[in-house]
């Protein structure tokens, strides 16, 4: 006897097909780098043009410049998530956190579309939009890592782990969007280490709070 054909729900996501998925990578990086020599404005018709397809294709896949320029802040804050959220070792919630603040550092000062998007194109309601959703889940799982702190014995139980993961992370983005602004590049390690006794002193970390 022959089986029903199995109904799939309509609200599942489409497959991306791995030439589409190409030209969709293509697109993204294509659009980061126009935006970052733009310093925060680019066309459809250049960002396709440099990634070698048309702009009908651009549209196709993002359905408008607001949403390609949507999908770089999210890969931005993608790579950004998987530097954050790696596993770093150590006996104690601060051995392991200060690796976190380096390595989170780091990756900021370094990708050359940090400047761009915390500067010119921070502006613009779409990419506010993007990046705050992005950041909601960064605080998420910051908001964990804090908790699973507290219930090691290492930071203070009387802290709220969402509002101090909002807190840490939004006072990271500040101070080096603020870095980046300076005449003089900042140096990862030393900004790293400024950041985190800040970090260390409003989550009430004295002792072991240093590397």
């Amino acid at each position: 006897m022959t089986s029903p054909p199995v109904a799939h729900p309509a609200s599942a996501a489409p497959r991306v097909r791995p030439r589409g998925r190409e030209s969709r990578e293509r697109l993204i990086d294509a659009a980061r780098t126009v935006l970052i020599d733009g310093e925060g404005h680019a066309e459809m018709s250049e960002i396709a043009a440099r990634a070698g397809v048309s702009a009908g294709l651009a549209y196709h896949h993002f359905g408008s410049k607001d949403g390609l320029v949507s999908a770089v802040v999210e890969d931005f804050y993608a790579r950004y998530d998987r530097t954050a959220n790696a596993t770093y070792r150590g006996e104690s919630w601060p051995q392991r956190e200060i690796q976190r603040v380096r390595a989170s550092v780091r990756f900021l000062v370094e990708d050359p579309f940090t400047a761009t998007l915390f500067g010119p194109l921070g502006r613009s309601t779409p990419v506010v939009n993007a990046e705050a959703s992005c950041m909601a889940r960064l605080v998420e799982r910051g908001s964990q890592n804090i908790a699973r702190g507290q219930a090691d014995g290492d930071l203070p139980r009387q802290v709220d782990p969402h509002l101090a993961a909002a807190f840490v992370l939004g006072g990271l983005r500040q101070s080096v969007g603020a870095a980046l602004l300076m005449e003089t590049r900042p140096d990862p390690e030393r900004l790293a280490g400024a950041i985190w006794i800040l970090i260390a002193q409003s989550l009430g970390l004295r002792e072991g709070s240093k590397s």
